[in-house]
């Protein structure tokens, strides 16, 4: 009696088991021929792994007697999102939690950049973020941030985005620049002295030298303010 209540306690478990093997097949099917597929196409130069977690709750599901059927609950997630897995017969639905990490390649300061620093090659290079930690707009090679000015102090390792940078100052106040007034086809250039500092694109206030006069231009260039008539 006591090695066949054995016999029937094992069979119990390896059924089990064997469920338990297939769900986790089916679901590494879908993690690799669909999931893995759809954030490539997003982040086709990131490094993803997706991981299920308590993969234990798979061993207390009932048999399905048809692939089942699985659905992310959170596709727009970068980190934890959670699986809803179905079957039709018989009928039940469960819910599995799945870990993601996407790392993808951005810039990084090397050295600490102080608030008003230019942001160049010589302190920054190439590394691997967590899309998950990340804050604001990333830069990248494709699309680097030299040129740029630090917005606030970076630290070494700090990953570059537009929260931390700004335009840099083409003109500042009190600086002696030129003032192109056009209207039309007319063009007229004059001397003048900047009342405020400006980064390109920027109005500001600029006072013309032999007029006295003070006007808003727009900055275009490092010392040239255009004024439209």
């Amino acid at each position: 009696m006591g090695r066949v209540k054995l016999l029937t306690i094992l069979l119990f478990f390896l059924c089990s088991w064997s469920s338990a093997s297939q769900l986790e097949t089916q679901i590494e099917q879908f993690i690799q021929q669909i999931e893995y597929k759809r954030l490539q196409s997003i982040y086709p130069n990131a490094r993803i792994s997706i991981t299920v977690q308590n993969k234990v709750a798979l061993d207390y599901l009932p048999d399905c007697n048809h692939p089942i059927s699985i659905d992310n609950q959170r596709p727009e997630a970068v980190n934890r999102t959670t699986y809803a897995i179905s079957c039709e017969n018989p009928l039940w639905k469960s819910y599995v939690p799945v870990e993601q990490s996407i790392l993808i390649e951005g810039i990084k300061a090397i050295a600490p950049i102080s608030r008003g620093e230019r942001i160049t090659t010589q302190n920054t290079d190439i590394g691997e973020i967590d899309l998950a930690t990340l804050r604001g707009h990333l830069y990248t090679s494709a699309n680097p941030p030299y040129g740029l000015v630090a917005s606030r102090n970076i630290r070494i390792n700090n990953f570059i985005t537009d929260q931390v940078t700004e335009l840099p100052d083409l003109i500042k106040k009190g600086s002696n620049i030129l003032i192109t007034a056009q209207s039309n086809s007319i063009v007229v250039r004059m001397n003048g002295v900047a009342l405020e500092d400006g980064v390109k694109g920027q109005q500001i206030r600029v006072q013309n030298v032999s007029s006295g006069r003070i006007v808003y231009g727009k900055v275009v260039s490092d010392g040239e303010v255009l004024v439209n008539y």
